[in-house]
């Protein structure tokens, strides 16, 4: 298996996909096969789903056949830490040196920077992810929803979502006081509801912060809710930030009953 990662905004969002994984996971498996790069995980209470695809012609250059490697998201943290501006990105496995993942930095102007992962044996299962109809889908900027996230974080754990054919909003209700917002019309870039629906949802905030960590991956998040099932967050990859992209980054969270 070798891939190269050289056009810059790819890069960035590979070393962001990197070093935000730990947040949601410590340990996850990287399938490799002819076409895509896949990989699932959830967190510790299992409340979080993580998937990302990332499909074979959104690297520069990519050969794999079938095959699964276990690393440890902290110790990949470390190592894109070492990433600097301008690098180019190779990872690499060589089937005669079973027992590591090669990575490689390397740019004009800079040091190159070559690593290798101890790989893991984890044994784990892929969940299947029927593709579902939300009755709500709302687009907005990435920047913005990480901004009311992180200032709803201060009041409590649980975020509220509500929504209806008027008005989209998000509030949260604590010891150190509330916070309520009416997202505007023109900050919403789309938004496609059922008629006559309502929707009435509360949210972990610290696994929204998680998802949010993420927002430079794409100007645009997309957010899929409905009251029976979890929150769908999507981040598109590459030049593309349509829904309909084929690289992508998403999660679904599971939401919180009222007491």
């Amino acid at each position: 298996m070798r891939l190269t990662i050289k056009e810059k905004t790819k890069v960035t969002q590979l070393v962001a996909i990197f070093r935000y994984l730990k947040n949601i996971t410590e340990i996850v498996n990287i399938n490799f096969s002819t076409d895509q790069l896949y990989i699932q995980g959830l967190d510790s209470s299992h409340a979080c789903l993580v998937e990302i695809k990332i499909m074979a012609d959104w690297f520069d250059s990519y050969t794999s056949d079938t095959l699964t490697l276990g690393v440890s998201c902290g110790i990949l943290f470390k190592v894109i830490d070492c990433w600097k501006e301008k690098q180019e990105i190779t990872l690499e496995y060589d089937s005669d040196d079973m027992d590591r993942l090669c990575i490689n930095f390397k740019g004009e102007g800079t040091l190159t920077k070559d690593f290798a992962l101890p790989l893991l044996d984890i044994d784990t299962d892929i969940l299947e992810i029927p593709e579902s109809e939300y009755q709500v889908d709302l687009a907005m900027a990435s920047n913005l929803f990480n901004e009311l996230i992180s200032e709803m974080a201060i009041f409590n754990d649980t975020i509220k979502f509500n929504c209806n054919e008027d008005s989209v909003s998000l509030s949260a209700n604590g010891e150190a006081g509330e916070m309520k917002t009416i997202i505007n019309n023109d900050d919403i870039e789309e938004l496609a509801i059922e008629e006559d629906f309502e929707l009435d949802v509360n949210i972990s905030t610290s696994y929204v912060v998680k998802t949010c960590a993420f927002h430079k991956l794409n100007p645009v998040v997309y957010i899929h809710c409905s009251n029976d099932r979890p929150v769908k967050i999507h981040y598109s990859l590459g030049d593309d930030d349509s829904i309909e992209s084929t690289s992508y980054v998403r999660f679904f969270i599971a939401t919180k009953i009222d007491d």
